[in-house]
């Protein structure tokens, strides 16, 4: 059966993850098939070929995973972190093979160095950083950007109007730039592209 086969993951070990961290976890509802479609490309677009894996952060049940599973091209490796137990198993069981880390993706170094990781490509993050402090979310980003080469990205969505994490107070000092809104969305949802300030 090919990616495109593949039946939609049931929602319900989204919404029981919702239930148990509704701030971790941030809406009970998968992103939809084009936000995941566009943030994949986002993504690609913004790796560093030769750099490592891509890295997505907040897997939920997988919507992103598998558009990022269907864009990839031979020999891209795809790893994703995921908090929730659930989610991790329901992840395992619907991408057999998708190397999947369990643990609080804002300690991401931590996460990253338990895995034996050193080096990433790209990040796409779907943690909902407008609920996390500011203090964790500069955390959370400068170990992101510590695990890739000079270029790298974070490809990071939200549902809010404005910047998910303002690149004025974080630290280091960041970029941002609006790739777009997918309307197709419920709600809809903005891609923001992150990195560091030069």
């Amino acid at each position: 059966m090919s990616i495109d086969e593949r039946p939609i993951s049931h929602p319900l070990p989204f919404v029981r993850g919702w239930l148990r961290d509704p701030v971790g976890v941030g809406l009970p509802i998968p992103s939809s098939g084009a936000t995941a479609r566009r943030l994949a490309r986002a993504a690609f677009e913004a790796a560093i070929p030769g750099a490592g894996p891509v890295l997505e952060v907040g897997a939920g049940t997988g919507a992103v995973t598998q558009a990022l599973i269907e864009c990839r091209r031979p020999g891209d490796r795809i790893i994703a972190v995921e908090r929730d137990v659930e989610l991790c198993r329901a992840l395992e069981r619907r991408f057999p093979g998708l190397e999947v880390l369990q643990g609080d993706a804002i300690e991401i170094g931590a996460v990253l160095r338990k895995a034996g990781l050193s080096s990433v490509c790209v990040v796409v993050s779907g943690l909902p950083m407008r609920a996390i402090p500011s203090d964790a979310a500069s955390r959370y980003y400068s170990r992101a950007f510590e695990a890739m080469p000079p270029g790298g990205a974070i490809i990071q969505y939200t549902y809010g109007l404005r910047p998910p994490v303002d690149p004025k107070v974080t630290k280091p000092a960041l970029e941002a730039t609006f790739v777009g809104r997918e309307w197709r969305n419920l709600p809809p949802m903005g891609i923001w592209r992150y990195r560091l300030a030069r």
